[in-house]
């Protein structure tokens, strides 16, 4: 049984890899007011530099983590909108929770959902994927989202992005890498997991958003398939 924590919220992370389509999944989504997925902070891309911070137990470092990476948000170029968040607020609140960037991440995306009165919180930093086991020990209620495309197209698609290499074998690689992380996932918690092939979301969007809203606890509307 998932276990529910004191916060009456869902969080969901959508997986495994950008260039799947996310982004079509996440604006539909967004059309029931229960939901909430702000633009992603794609923490995956700050994780070289946590190693500068020290020893989180220290509170000073941690406190200054928490500091860098609310104004990471802050300096998006895509704001989260209507959303102000305190740093000392969140770590007052995380403090005494497993120490980890991850932690400070979903508390903002947490703080903000709840500002929106959401009830499902999704976070669509896909390559989060090789950090699963870490936030599941964290988050035991977690869902995942697991949006897989046609491997040719989105290679094409990741050959052409800046935030990928621009080399074929070694976006395959990449692609290969975070599948199999889903797999191991899904083999330890077939449950927690919806795989969303997105080509059958393409061909069939009404049934699969209706299946995927089931899953999140979400109730679907029509309103979802007008997202032009």
């Amino acid at each position: 049984m998932v276990k529910k924590t004191e916060r009456p919220l869902q969080p969901v992370m959508m997986v495994p890899l950008r260039r799947c389509g996310s982004h079509a999944i996440r604006l539909r989504l967004s059309l029931n007011k229960d939901f909430y997925s702000p633009y992603p902070l794609h923490i995956v891309d700050f994780m070289p530099l946590l190693s500068l911070y020290g020893d989180l137990n220290e509170d000073e470092n941690y406190f200054q983590l928490v500091v860098d990476v609310v104004g990471l948000q802050s300096l998006s170029i895509v704001k989260w909108e209507g959303i102000s968040l305190d740093p000392l607020v969140i770590f007052e609140r995380i403090k005494d929770k497993p120490r980890s960037v991850h932690s400070i991440t979903w508390e903002m995306l947490i703080e903000s959902g709840e500002a929106k009165k959401a009830h499902v919180i999704m976070d669509k930093s896909l390559d989060n994927i090789h950090y699963w086991e870490e936030i599941i020990k964290i988050f035991p209620e977690m869902l995942f989202i697991n949006l897989v495309r046609d491997p040719r197209a989105q290679v094409n698609s990741m050959n052409k992005a800046i935030i990928h290499e621009f080399d074929t074998l070694l976006n395959t690689q990449i692609l290969v890498r975070a599948y199999d992380a889903v797999q191991r996932l899904i083999e330890a918690h077939p449950e927690r997991v919806f795989t969303l092939r997105f080509e059958d979301f393409l061909t069939e969007p009404k049934e699969n958003l209706k299946n995927l809203c089931h899953f999140l606890g979400l109730k679907y509307s029509d309103q979802m398939l007008e997202i032009g």
